[in-house]
């Protein structure tokens, strides 16, 4: 990837819009009061086709040009460009040009997500702001609690646990450890608060330049390459799950080895599965985006109900399991997502 020289490019979601629903622009100078005086000229496009235009000055200082726009409808996944012209203050200099990509989403994502729940009883522990209104909007049926001390006494065949909802207290992720051994399926998504999550320790990470994706798990279902790398590309470290050698989980993300080869290691997880008890655990440890605005997200949760839906089944130490998988693991690198130039 090329980055901007002069301009640096900020898109709403790393550029992952969802149909008829406003989105942003943010351009800041690369050096501040460099292009005071410069203007901006830019249009959208799709297949050739010009979507939208516009025109203007760019802020000199530190104060961004924010570029308001609206995704258009699609009624599928479709590509867009967003492509600029900066010129100097004499407006025939070009300083310089650039073409950025954008996804847009249909809205209907999670359309039929309420009759995917059916009759199963959904318990979810976040903020009404959260996850409860994104399920309300899908008229998802569902029971919030707003602690832990509601969850002893919950009867459940799913609990997902909003991000940043549990503190530094071990005592918060008892329920959530003795629903799962009862059968039920707990997902937990990302949180900074504890110093251990279901007993591993977490390990503040600075951001690799590639993951290890587990791309075939049913989690991960509908996201590329470029969408699980764009989840990173903004954040400069990762709470990740110190597993310790040979622990019985699946890693659906994690740290790669220092070393490559045949030896087993121990592995910093950002993504896993467990089986516990009679149920599971999901940790998802990726810093998600607005339920209601990022489609990565929607698209994640819509996964995750339908695997924690399915029956539970034993999750093999790595020694143990055969070696006849075929789909293999896929190092996906990642890169900045502050766009310009030529990407």
């Amino acid at each position: 990837m090329k980055f901007a020289t002069l301009l640096i490019i900020v898109l709403s979601h790393q550029g992952y819009w969802i149909a008829g629903q406003p989105a942003t622009i943010a351009l800041r100078p690369a050096v501040k009061g460099q292009l005071a005086g410069a203007t901006l000229s830019w249009e959208l496009k799709f297949d050739g086709v010009r979507l939208g235009a516009g025109k203007g000055a760019i802020a000199g200082g530190d104060k961004p040009t924010e570029i308001g726009l609206v995704a258009p409808e699609a009624r599928v996944r479709i590509a867009l460009n967003w492509h600029y012209r900066l010129l100097a203050r004499d407006g025939t200099t070009e300083l310089e040009t650039g073409d950025v990509p954008i996804s847009v989403f249909p809205n209907d994502l999670l359309d039929d997500l309420a009759s995917r729940v059916g009759p199963s009883r959904l318990i979810v522990w976040d903020e009404p702001g959260g996850l409860p209104k994104l399920l309300d909007a899908a008229k998802v049926p569902y029971s919030r609690v707003s602690g832990p001390g509601q969850l002893q006494i919950a009867s459940a065949d799913v609990v997902l646990v909003g991000q940043k909802m549990l503190n530094a207290s071990p005592f918060e992720q008892s329920p959530l450890l003795n629903l799962a051994q009862s059968g039920v399926s707990v997902m937990i998504f990302q949180q900074d608060g504890p110093e251990h999550l279901i007993g591993y320790p977490l390990a503040r990470r600075l951001v690799p330049s590639a993951l290890d994706w587990r791309t075939d798990h049913p989690l991960l279902i509908g996201l590329d390459a470029d969408d699980l790398r764009s989840w990173l590309a903004t954040v400069p470290r990762l709470g990740a799950a110190q597993l310790p050698l040979d622990e019985p989980t699946l890693v659906i993300a994690g740290y790669p080895p220092e070393v490559a080869g045949e030896q087993p290691a121990p592995i910093d997880a950002v993504m896993l599965t467990k089986s516990v008890g009679k149920g599971r655990i999901v940790l998802c440890q990726i810093p998600l985006g607005d339920w209601s605005t990022d489609p990565r997200s929607q698209i994640l949760l819509a996964n995750a109900i339908d695997y924690l839906l399915t029956r539970p089944q034993p999750t093999p130490r790595p020694s143990e399991r055969r070696a006849t998988r075929t789909t293999q693991t896929k190092m996906i690198p990642n890169y900045q997502i502050l766009q310009g130039g030529n990407p």
